[in-house]
């Protein structure tokens, strides 16, 4: 369970990165897109951007919830009482 929950928010960490840099992307076509006149270019983008935020604030929660796993699943495995066990059977 820990590897894939490890691997899980690597994976999610790697995505939000893109997904942020896509937003803030969105943000400048945003501003520039707003000069002008064209209702179409500014829909698209309006409509890109909203994507991205929801998209970004998605990552990021899985993310948080495979965080908390890890923790308490971790949190669980340091319970065990820790003994010399070099000599015992080996």
């Amino acid at each position: 369970m820990i590897p894939l929950l490890l691997t899980a928010s690597s994976f999610l960490n790697f995505i939000f990165y893109i997904y942020a840099i896509g937003f803030v992307v969105a943000l400048g076509l945003e501003q520039i897109v707003l000069r002008g006149e064209n209702e179409r270019n500014i829909y698209i983008v309006q409509t890109n951007r909203k994507y991205l935020w929801r998209q970004v604030w998605v990552v990021n929660l899985n993310w948080f919830v495979c965080n908390l796993g890890l923790f308490f699943i971790s949190r669980n495995l340091q319970a065990a009482p820790i003994g010399d066990t070099f000599w015992q059977g080996m």
